[in-house]
């Protein structure tokens, strides 16, 4: 979310209400999730920045990644775990700028390489003055980082930010980012490396190019609709003027994307969003998000909450989400999830700093 909130609630065309969990009777669930009582920081005291994600590398390190703000710059950071996320230690640093850099998103393409794709905006007196999403690489799990280029960039007013990194089938590297095409559209957008983030596809938008909705922020996770291997993508919207959070389906590895349905909407007048998304073995998920529906005042993003929600796997193209448990008190934000093993996911947030907890998943 670049900061401009003003723009970004804005009055829509609503949907049916068919899968609004406010309105509708308790969802049966596959299983009993838990959010554990295990909250601890995501690097050692002070343990400050926001915007917090987490990658998983192959052997078996964790690394978290957040930014920090030193003597008036911007710092992404990375911190380290070896013990499946109970600890972290500072690690290393991806690149410093007193530039607009944020949303940084870590992923490993190769055994020990790994890319983080973040919003690089140039910034003047009267705001950006160029908009890219930059990707660095790093050969050797993270320490050392070095540039490797533009994955996209374009010209003010209208800008890029939030991505979201995944390997797909093919080796390839896809990465998801939101571009705005009118104060009243914003779209998902993907571009495609095949050379590990050292070149990159011309960018595609993936769904509502037409619609008057912000689409943005977005998460996915893999799952199962009877058998058959799915993608769900979590995003959020302004269908009813304030953000809610909804989801997409893709049945071939990303290329395309359809069965649009709603996740989450809270009470009228609030917010959700920021949402991200994790899966357990048996292709249930957890999608975490924050939201501002327990405050008396709407000053988006302020006064959220972290909360989330479970679904069991989709059932040709349709998915039942349960209503929202507790994560984190107000004000919590930007909150991101990870698979943790076949049971357990770890959610994280910026309350004071970056954080995580985790939740179990119970298979009935």
């Amino acid at each position: 979310m670049p900061g401009h909130f003003g723009q970004k609630i804005l009055k829509t065309l609503g949907l049916n209400d068919h899968v609004h969990q406010q309105n509708s009777s308790p969802v049966r669930l596959p299983g009993r999730p838990a959010v554990n009582n295990d909250e601890h920081g995501l690097s050692p005291p002070p343990n400050n920045g926001t915007y917090p994600r987490l990658c998983r590398l192959s052997d078996g390190t964790i690394l978290s990644s957040f930014t920090r703000f030193p003597d008036g710059q911007r710092s992404l950071r990375v911190a380290k775990s070896t013990d499946n996320g109970r600890t972290f230690e500072d690690f290393s640093e991806v690149t410093r700028a007193a530039g607009d850099v944020d949303n940084m998103f870590l992923c490993e393409v190769a055994p020990g390489t790994i890319l983080a794709a973040f919003r690089n905006h140039d910034t003047g007196p009267n705001g950006p003055t160029h908009f890219r999403i930059t990707v660095c690489r790093s050969t050797d799990g993270g320490r050392v980082w070095q540039y490797a280029s533009q994955a996209a960039e374009k010209r003010p007013p209208l800008g890029i930010w939030e991505p979201f990194m995944r390997v797909g089938r093919q080796g390839e590297v896809q990465l998801y980012f939101s571009q705005e095409f009118a104060h009243n559209n914003q779209c998902t957008m993907l571009v495609v490396s095949r050379d590990q983030g050292s070149t990159w596809t011309q960018p595609t938008c993936l769904h509502g190019d037409q619609d008057p909705l912000r689409d943005g922020m977005c998460g996915i996770a893999r799952t199962f609709d009877n058998g058959r291997e799915a993608l769900l993508m979590v995003f959020e919207t302004t269908r009813y003027g304030p953000f809610s959070v909804e989801a997409l389906l893709s049945y071939d590895d990303g290329a395309t994307w359809g069965w649009r349905h709603e996740v989450y909407r809270p009470r009228q007048g609030h917010n959700a969003g920021s949402p991200q998304i994790a899966s357990f073995a048996d292709g249930s998920m957890a999608t975490i998000f924050m939201t501002d529906e327990d405050s008396d005042r709407v000053e988006w993003v302020k006064n959220a909450s972290i909360k989330v929600v479970f679904a069991g796997p989709p059932v040709e193209g349709r998915v039942q989400w349960s209503s929202p448990t507790l994560v984190s008190p107000a004000s919590s934000f930007w909150p991101g999830i990870m698979a943790l093993d076949h049971h357990n996911v770890l959610a994280t947030y910026d309350r004071g700093g970056p954080l995580t907890k985790t939740i179990t998943w119970h298979p009935a």
